[in-house]
């Protein structure tokens, strides 16, 4: 693969992480560091903690062994070169007045996997929740993962009530597809919203830039939900842990809390902010490391929620910043919580192995929106991502879910259907089209699509529009629709 990083010496670098101002005594690792640890390959690989102010501290590991002392305030920080594919066990050594030695270290893959409650959806023995016995047949001794303050574990039929389902599902496919150790490092928390996960200053900016309320439009705007909480409490700690990318499952709190029309910008926001952290407290180059997302499917209801304006924004996102990467997910929906997590990691895994690891034969979504050419009364769709050629789900000529507007923004259902590598669209209803959308919202809602590709993977829904969703200004829809009853009443 191409990575500049490989070209990076070995580097000593002595930087202040943190300061408290204190006398440290003994060396000492962050939680992240542990036995049975996955480091990354190919790129220089950071080793931080505390010690005495001014102690020469030297880090051990695969032949390598850099020194530096610590600052006035105990902190210091030393990058080994980059490090070669290593299936055997080695032993990374820290020392200085003490020494730590950290035993059965392999060299592979690492990704951080992090998010709200999908993310944090385990296999739970009590609620039918188990990895395939079958898959145990196969060595997972170095298929390994690293929750929050839990240290690190092999996958296997004892640790995997801890482990995130759609974590392990991206990570076996990996695991199989590369033949090198996997490292998974899982950070989450069920109802976060996306600024939970900035630090707190970084939140305020985009809220202000954006306009957006000071309580975010969520009548539920405390810990472990305000700005800058979850990523002081899991994030911070681990920073700049070397891994090779991110895969991220979140938004549903965000469409909930009418922040979802703004997700496009947040979630750029977002992910630069934490590519900047990593960069600047590991002394590196700009990092662009590899970001992939899951598009959220959910829809509970026909009538609330920012659930159509956070998919298309999800979808937006991917022309705001690169490597990025969206699996779609909507025919697995429209559940908030969808039981089945396995195509979730597979189709994660699938812009992975495509992108990051150039795996030239696999084609790594489902159609994307690229063109719109409008003439006269009909709307021709070009896309990304075509593979094979557009195919019709049902099979039929026409595709469902499409709908058009004019000028006055007033949607309506349209025809549409495949040509060539196109997608025509057309309604009686609307002679001069100017907007098109598709998977908006259905009456009822339910995982139903209509265009795919050839090779089996959904297009992304879509809306051309700008229109920004009638909000409630932050009340559950039940008290929004009793404030709307009662202004009704005062009409009357």
């Amino acid at each position: 693969m191409n990575n500049p990083l490989k070209l990076i010496p070995a580097i000593v670098l002595i930087i202040a992480v943190a300061g408290s101002g204190q006398t440290h005594g003994d060396i000492k690792l962050p939680a992240i560091f542990g036995d049975n640890m996955v480091l990354q390959r190919e790129m220089p690989v950071p080793v931080w903690g505390t010690a005495n102010p001014g102690e020469i501290v030297t880090v051990s590991f695969a032949g390598q062994s850099v020194s530096g002392k610590a600052d006035a305030e105990g902190q210091w920080l030393l990058k080994l070169g980059p490090l070669e594919t290593s299936r055997d066990k080695q032993t990374l050594t820290i020392k200085g007045t003490n020494e730590i030695s950290l035993k059965n270290v392999l060299v592979g893959e690492v990704w951080l996997c992090s998010g709200q409650s999908n993310m944090a959806g385990t296999f739970t023995e009590s609620k039918g929740r188990r990895i395939n016995p079958k898959d145990f047949e196969a060595d997972y001794s170095r298929f390994r993962f690293n929750g929050h303050n839990k240290g690190w574990d092999t996958v296997s039929h004892k640790s995997q009530n801890r482990l995130s389902m759609v974590a392990y599902y991206f990570g076996k496919d990996l695991y199989h597809e590369l033949d090198v150790p996997v490292g998974l490092i899982t950070r989450y928390n069920s109802g976060t919203p996306i600024q939970a996960w900035m630090p707190k200053e970084a939140a305020e900016k985009i809220r202000t830039k954006l306009k957006i309320p000071g309580n975010w439009r969520d009548p539920q705007d405390k810990e472990p939900r305000s700005p800058g909480f979850q990523f002081d409490e899991k994030i911070a700690p681990i920073v700049p842990f070397a891994f090779r990318g991110v895969i991220w499952y979140q938004g549903e709190r965000n469409a909930k809390s009418e922040t979802g029309y703004e997700y496009d910008q947040l979630l750029a926001f977002h992910i630069k902010a934490w590519r900047d952290l990593w960069a600047k407290h590991a002394k590196l180059d700009p990092l662009s490391f590899p970001f992939y997302y899951i598009q959220v499917p959910t829809q509970e209801s026909p009538t609330t929620g920012e659930w159509p304006w956070l998919r298309d924004r999800m979808r937006r996102t991917l022309d705001l910043t690169e490597n990025t990467g969206m699996a779609v997910c909507y025919d697995h929906g429209p559940s908030l919580h969808p039981e089945n997590k396995e195509p979730f990691g597979q189709r994660l895994a699938l812009l992975a192995l495509a992108n990051e690891y150039e795996r030239k034969d696999i084609v790594p979504s489902g159609p994307l929106l690229d063109k719109v050419t409008i003439e006269g009364d009909k709307a021709t769709l070009s896309f990304h991502h075509v593979g094979g050629g557009l195919v019709s789900k049902s099979g039929d000529k026409m595709l469902k879910f499409f709908e058009l507007a004019g000028a006055d923004g007033k949607y309506a259902p349209a025809e549409a259907h495949i040509e060539g590598d196109t997608v025509v669209v057309q309604s009686k209803a609307i002679p001069k089209p100017l907007y098109v959308r598709y998977l908006f919202r259905k009456p009822t809602p339910n995982p139903e699509v209509s265009l795919l590709n050839a090779e089996g993977l959904p297009a992304s829904s879509f809306m051309t529009d700008n229109f920004i969703p009638k909000r409630n200004g932050g009340l559950k829809p039940a008290e929004a629709r009793r404030l709307e009853r009662e202004k009704a009443k005062t009409k009357d």
